[in-house]
């Protein structure tokens, strides 16, 4: 397990290209720029919010307009009405109850002494999941991407390009799939985000639900379902 673990995460780091163009940039381990090109950890907070039932295209696009503006700051989006807001990020889904969770998140961080004191906190995760729209793929986004610290996200994407990989099944349980995964990674900042942003590409170009693309997948030659369905 654990060759094949090493395996995967070489090709993970040959794939710098292919993560840029889908809109992941490889950085340096505390960077927040492998977060669609984010400046800040205030814009990977926000972004993390309008992005969810939302194309990355469409919330890049709204993120523009919150710079200049300057509402690209968790203070500054405290400071803003839901209803104010609602208007900025027009074109993101569910625009009005994003807005209003939004600017409860930000006031609720601005409350613990912004992003600096909730990285300090010994509950980062469990004061994230107890905000409104705050669920554990996006608790763990905020975390890696925003704070630096390593928790990984595990999306449907996840879930499936490391059960064909690896030949198993762990159900569809969040827990036991994060659990398992920190297990047998290295608890390492860069692999994390690494880790992530590959598993998301590859679930989107390749690893598809039906019809998966094996013979096109980086991957193909470490993942036991593409090795076991190019069989004659």
């Amino acid at each position: 397990m654990r060759e094949v673990i090493e395996r995967v995460i070489d090709v993970f780091r040959g794939l710098g290209n292919e993560l840029r163009r889908t809109g992941w940039f490889v950085d340096g381990p505390e960077s927040t720029r492998w977060w669609g090109g984010a400046e800040s950890p205030d814009e990977v907070v926000i972004t993390a919010i309008l992005v969810q039932q939302t194309r990355w295209e469409v919330v890049g696009e709204v993120l523009g307009r919150l710079r200049v503006l300057g509402l690209n700051k968790i203070e500054r989006i405290a400071e803003t009405s839901p209803e104010a807001l609602a208007d900025i990020i027009k074109g993101v889904n569910y625009r009005f109850t994003k807005a209003v969770r939004l600017v409860k998140l930000a006031r609720n961080i601005v409350s613990v002494g912004g992003l600096e004191g909730l990285r300090s906190m010994s509950n980062v995760r469990d004061f994230l999941l107890n905000q409104d729209g705050v669920g554990e793929e996006t608790a763990d986004s905020i975390m890696l991407f925003a704070l630096n610290i390593p928790s990984l996200p595990i999306s449907q994407y996840t879930k499936r390009v490391f059960s064909r990989v690896l030949g198993i099944n762990l159900g569809n349980g969040y827990s036991s799939w994060k659990g398992f995964l920190e297990e047998v990674l290295p608890r390492d900042l860069y692999i994390y985000k690494l880790v992530h942003a590959s598993v998301v590409t590859i679930g989107k170009q390749y690893c598809l639900p039906q019809k998966p693309l094996c013979n096109q997948c980086p991957l193909r030659s470490v993942c036991k379902y593409a090795l076991t369905s190019s069989l004659p």
